[in-house]
């Protein structure tokens, strides 16, 4: 190691990071020639001012490990984080040796033995908390019934206090800035993003545009829509204030920031609220009815928000918007919202809706025979799902179309993507995506059923789509993948990709021509899949030119 001193921490920040990010440590103790090592998960606390101050872990009772140290409390923790083989084939420079870049921390620390079944409590349950937190279906200790109580009898748990950390984050520090540059790209290429996120952390700005240079460029954002997108996020930023909040708040929040962008527009003659019932209990929905009195196709329409935010109120304007455009009545879904209610339920809630409306529609003015789904984000997810399942169980014929802007087709986003436009100022985060999925889905074999994972279903068969696409959007690339793939079933298709704009952008309907452009678009489709001769002209008067767009031809 060239010079140790440029490897240290730089914050004690990186340590907790590093421990919380890999917990798994080696505890070893005794003397020469009579070593004990035991490889445990811990976890760190550290003071006010992010110094460590104790590890937190637990023995198997069975261990003889943890009998020594009554009477020698000294141990060593060990820990390795991120590392990976740097090879000289990603040079420019091939006279360069490889290299090694790694992360550890070594922790000289005296143990205190905390053997009580209190202790025991309290150290299992922080340990599967911190573990099980984020993860779909995520387990409680209290599901182990009464086996729980003999694995807490079975572990002596104890506290590692802290005499001395040292850390060495080894991460190219000593190499020219041209060879830093070429190991970040060799371990993006290689898809070690962790590691790489730990060199840029280190970097002190130098690797700013080694990845960006094999990453396309970002394209601008359509201006008006930027102002909505500034303007909500500012305005969400300011009402959170930093505060860490549960989902009703948070709910609370974005319905407060996107209320003003949900005023005027078209107004239907007609809006009702009805309930219909569903294996899961009664559904509200809310009708918007352009021409009361005759019957019309319906546009059953899920709003997006992750499953787990948005409402009826949040996709007023946008419902609105589409009655009056398309000259058929929407009927909103209030679905049941995740994390509280988890796959599958909102999608069967969502098929029983379709049911419920060929059933009952004529009773409040609407044509149960031509139904088409539709929705944006999570809301395009549903109801791909909600068709595929339909088919599956041979109802395929009860929805004619299927809607779709900018949905969540697949978990997975490619790493050009996350860097591209999932960035913690884009409109939607990559790591929102990840956060809403793992809220959704019950158990990670959820991720792998079509029925979420619309790009693995098998497509044939299903009714006409209609797929819009931000440009600027971290899911613009599995839109484009699922518009070939059906288009590869021989599903009629139609894909418009609309230049400038980020994920909800149809929101921005009040200040977005390109917004106001793809919900015509969306209109005109509905229209003549339902044979409607005559197209509504009120909500399109004030429309601006069309926006440049491509088209893949149905």
């Amino acid at each position: 190691m060239s010079n140790p001193s440029l490897f240290q921490a730089t914050s004690p920040r990186d340590i907790a990071d590093l421990v919380a990010a890999q917990p798994l440590a080696w505890i070893v103790s005794g003397t020469t020639g009579a070593v004990s090592a035991t490889p445990l998960p811990v976890q760190l606390e550290c003071d006010e001012e992010g110094k460590p101050q104790r590890l937190l872990g637990h023995f198997a009772r069975s261990n003889p490990q943890w009998q020594a140290f009554a009477n020698d409390p000294r141990a060593t923790v060990l820990l390795i984080g991120p590392h990976g083989y740097v090879s000289p084939s990603w040079f420019a420079d091939r006279t360069r040796a490889p290299t090694w870049n790694y992360t550890t921390a070594v922790f000289e620390v005296d143990i205190e033995l905390r053997d009580n079944g209190d202790d025991a409590e309290r150290l299992l349950q922080g340990l599967v908390a911190d573990m099980e937190e984020g993860r779909p279906g995520a387990w409680r200790i209290e599901e182990m019934g009464e086996r729980y109580l003999g694995l807490r009898k079975g572990i002596v748990g104890f506290h590692a206090h802290v005499r001395d950390v040292h850390a060495t984050f080894k991460l190219g520090q000593d190499e020219r800035n041209d060879v830093f540059d070429d190991i970040l790209r060799g371990l993006w290429n290689t898809r070690q993003h962790e590691l790489a996120a730990w060199m840029q952390r280190f970097d002190k700005g130098r690797g700013a545009d080694a990845i960006a240079s094999i990453t396309p460029r970002a394209k601008p954002l359509d201006p008006e829509i930027a102002h909505f997108i500034d303007s909500v996020i500012a305005e969400g930023r300011r009402i959170t204030a930093g505060r860490t909040l549960d989902w009703p708040a948070k709910r609370e929040i974005v319905e407060q920031v996107r209320k003003p962008w949900c005023e005027g527009g078209p107004m239907p003659a007609r809006i009702e609220e009805v309930s219909a019932d569903t294996r899961h209990g009664p559904v509200r929905l809310r009708i918007y009815d352009p021409a009361p009195g005759t019957s019309k196709p319906t546009l059953a329409f899920l709003h997006g928000g992750g499953w787990a935010m948005f409402s009826l109120d949040t996709h007023d304007r946008v419902m609105r918007e589409l009655a009056a455009r398309a000259g058929v009545a929407v009927v909103g879904i209030d679905y049941a919202l995740s994390p509280e209610v988890r796959y599958p339920v909102a999608l069967e809630q969502v098929i029983d809706v379709v049911r419920w409306l060929r059933m009952h529609g004529a009773e409040h003015g609407l044509d149960g025979e031509r139904i088409a789904l539709g929705g944006d984000s999570a809301g395009g997810n549903l109801s791909t799902g909600a068709v595929l399942q339909l088919r599956d169980i041979g109802e395929g014929d009860r929805v004619s179309a299927v809607l779709s802007y900018y949905a969540g087709f697949t978990p997975d986003c490619s790493p050009h993507s996350r860097r591209r436009y999932g960035t913690d100022e884009d409109m939607l985060t990559a790591k929102e995506v990840d956060t809403f999925w793992n809220y959704y889905i019950s158990t990670p074999d959820d991720r792998n059923t079509p029925y979420t994972h619309g790009l693995l279903g098998e497509l044939e068969g299903l009714p006409p789509y209609y797929i819009g696409v931000g440009e600027c959007d971290v899911l613009s690339e599995q839109n484009l993948a699922m518009a070939g793939k059906l288009l590869a079933a021989g599903v009629s298709v139609d894909v418009k990709l609309y230049r400038g704009a980020p994920h909800s952008f149809i929101e921005a309907v009040a200040v977005s021509s390109v917004a106001r452009q793809a919900l015509e678009d969306g209109a005109v489709f509905l229209r003549r899949v339902f044979g409607l001769e005559h197209a509504s002209t009120t909500a399109r008067a004030k429309d601006h030119a069309p926006v440049e767009a491509s088209a893949v031809s149905r």
